[in-house]
């Protein structure tokens, strides 16, 4: 399905909002997000008195008919261009400074401009005062950049909002059932007042989390809104992760005792297709009882929660040195190439390497050409996936389908894959690392089976996404088994293993056995896109070890391949050899000949020139790896 493209203009859709009948006073602001003929709106009205209130009204008067089709957490009447908006059981009891949110979506006839909200207080001795503001999220239909707009409504009663299943304008996802995913901690059924079967109740740390999964036909804005209760005497935040990227926070403030409920909530980016939607603590209390999640938006579903590589806590991708590749796939050339691309694709669904693409080609057979050495057929798939979703013409959704076949059948029984597909003989043979074959290839399938953009939509079936989860599972497994042990001690993976003794092979003749410094990198990378089992988190660590040990890095060094000596001393630097030893992790460096030698001016200025034997490799692991904890 192609994106839905959201445009914003500025002309006059001018909204009142009016606080009609109360003698207290109300604050009332509003958040919009507009595409093309249809809108979004959120409305908070806050009680900024200093006494509790029972209950409120507000009107939203436009300059033309609202066209609403769906609504949230509020009774609405509308007549002509006037909009009244009444709270609903459980949201119209507000204590001095609290507030509570309701929503609409609808369409418009253009020139769309953010509704007025202002509020008026009879008796209440002055004025409420208004705001309104518009959401920053990206008109493309992949943005993960909006910023989220926080809002909260209040409530002790013990009933929830029930989803539209008529216009599909929310839903409601409760602890087990469709769309809930997992939680750091255990359901509950202690505390009187919540719905379905329980409520999820994390373990008191720092970095304990809920998630969801939930599918979305385009590209849109969503509102997510959580039913918590915090009896403790401190508010909770939480930070949201979308898609494994922290996308804002939202607060659950404390709501007196355990067995009262309210609601707060924020407006969030979600891609199209299936989104993991993540709420993790920041601080060392967990988080509040979330009794469910509602997503308010067009037409959202529960989605499938992933399974790819066992069950266990998933990472936060920011800054993953293998989702960085993947991303600069999409955009690897011009979308004008994308037919000569298409021409050069093999009877077989691969690619050959180190291609610039500047003339048609004309297929064949494949036979000692199609690879995924160098980045070939994966970065291709990325990138023509990511040209079907702008363009909607089949013929490139049907090479990546045809890639991706080839993908699953190159694959060894043991779960690792060679260079070259057909089998080619050598050192090709080999289940392949170096230049991040293998975990490159892993990468594509894993974004696959997630439907990250651009693989979101019908480029796959569900059987299609079943294969490249068993695929991934073999290759996860591949890598666990390969990883290289030093009197007992897991460190990191040579450039290429055998492809069933998992032991480390030669390559060229200057490619002896050896600890990767680089290829190392993008395999522990690509672990932590996985669910962190013991096993996995384990490998993971072991490898981060590895990189950080005084006995890998080469402190106050940095590798410079335009100068003679390649290895220059600069204070406050840091670099890793491409080459350690199996055994004592002492970088080294070879020849033609195959000598292993450890100061680089022992091997010829052919060898020292044409390839690169050191660099800053796991700085951006390292990086990653604090940013989520590891």
């Amino acid at each position: 399905m192609r994106p839905h493209k959201k445009t914003r203009n500025g002309a006059a859709f001018l909204g009142l909002c009016a606080l009609a009948n109360f003698s207290h006073a109300i604050t009332c602001s509003t958040t919009a997000d507009v595409w093309n003929s249809g809108y979004v709106l959120q409305v908070n009205v806050l009680n900024d008195s200093a006494t509790p209130i029972s209950n409120w009204s507000v009107e939203l008067a436009f300059n033309q008919p609202p066209g609403i089709s769906g609504s949230w957490n509020a009774e609405l009447t509308t007549n002509g261009n006037i909009t009244t908006a009444s709270n609903i059981s459980w949201n119209g009891n507000l204590a001095a400074g609290q507030s509570t949110s309701f929503g609409f979506q609808g369409t418009h006839e253009g020139n769309f401009v953010m509704p007025t909200c202002t509020g008026d207080s009879a008796g209440a001795g002055s004025s409420s005062s208004s705001s309104s503001s518009s959401t920053s999220s990206s008109s493309s239909s992949s943005s993960s950049s909006s910023s989220s707009s926080s809002s909260s409504s209040s409530s002790s009663s013990s009933s929830s909002s029930s989803s539209s299943s008529g216009s599909g304008s929310q839903i409601v996802i409760q602890e087990e059932a469709p769309g809930f995913c997992g939680v750091d901690g255990s359901i509950d059924n202690n505390n009187t007042g919540y719905t379905g079967a329980g409520f999820a109740n994390t373990t008191n740390a720092n970095g304990a989390a809920i998630r969801w999964s939930v599918a979305s036909p385009y590209g849109s804005s969503y509102q997510l809104d959580w039913r918590y209760a915090n009896g403790s005497s401190n508010p909770r935040t939480a930070s949201i992760r979308v898609n494994g990227n922290t996308t804002g926070s939202v607060d659950f403030d404390t709501t007196g005792d355990w067995t009262s409920w309210t609601s707060s909530g924020v407006v969030v980016a979600l891609e199209q297709g299936q989104n993991s939607i993540e709420l993790v603590s920041t601080n060392s209390e967990g988080l509040a009882n979330i009794d469910s999640l509602t997503v308010i938006g067009n037409q959202a579903e529960a989605a499938d929660c992933p399974t790819t590589g066992g069950t266990g806590p998933v990472l936060p991708q920011d800054g993953n040195p293998a989702q960085r590749r993947f991303d600069n796939a999409k955009s690897a050339w011009s979308q004008s190439k994308a037919d000569i691309i298409l021409s050069h694709q093999f009877d077989n669904g691969g690619w050959p390497k180190n291609q610039e693409y500047d003339s048609t080609g004309s297929g064949g057979s494949g036979v000692g050409e199609a690879t995924i050495d160098n980045g070939a057929t994966v970065t291709e798939m990325v990138y023509l996936a990511q040209v079907y979703q702008n363009t909607g013409q089949t013929k490139y959704r049907d090479a990546v389908r045809k890639a991706m076949d080839y993908l699953l059948e190159a694959q060894y029984s043991s779960g690792g894959w060679p260079q070259f597909y057909p089998l080619t003989g050598g050192y090709h043979d080999h289940a392949t690392f170096n230049d991040n074959a293998m975990a490159s290839a892993l990468t594509v399938l894993h974004n696959a089976v997630e439907k990250k953009s651009p693989f979101s939509g019908n480029i796959f079936s569900d059987s299609d996404r079943n294969a490249m989860k068993t695929a991934i599972s073999g290759g996860v497994d591949y890598i666990l088994k390969s990883q290289w042990r030093q009197n007992g001690v897991l460190t990191v993976w040579c450039a290429q293993h055998g492809a069933y003794d998992y032991a480390p092979k030669m390559a060229r003749a200057y490619e002896l056995e050896s600890l990767s410094g680089s290829e190392s990198v993008e395999i522990a990378a690509f672990l932590m896109t996985q669910p962190q089992t013991p096993a996995v988190e384990t490998a993971v660590k072991a490898a981060l070890a590895w990189f950080r040990s005084p006995n890998t890095i080469l402190e106050d060094y940095r590798y410079d391949k335009n100068v003679e000596e390649k290895i220059v001393y600069s204070p406050g630097s840091r670099m890793w050899y491409r080459f350690y030893d199996l055994n004592t992790n002492r970088g080294f460096f070879s020849d033609r000949d195959s000598r292993k030698v450890y100061d680089l001016m022992q091997i010829s200025e052919e060898r020292r020139n044409g390839y690169s034997w050191g660099g800053d490799y796991g700085e951006r692991l390292l990086s990653y790896a604090q940013s989520v904890g590891y």
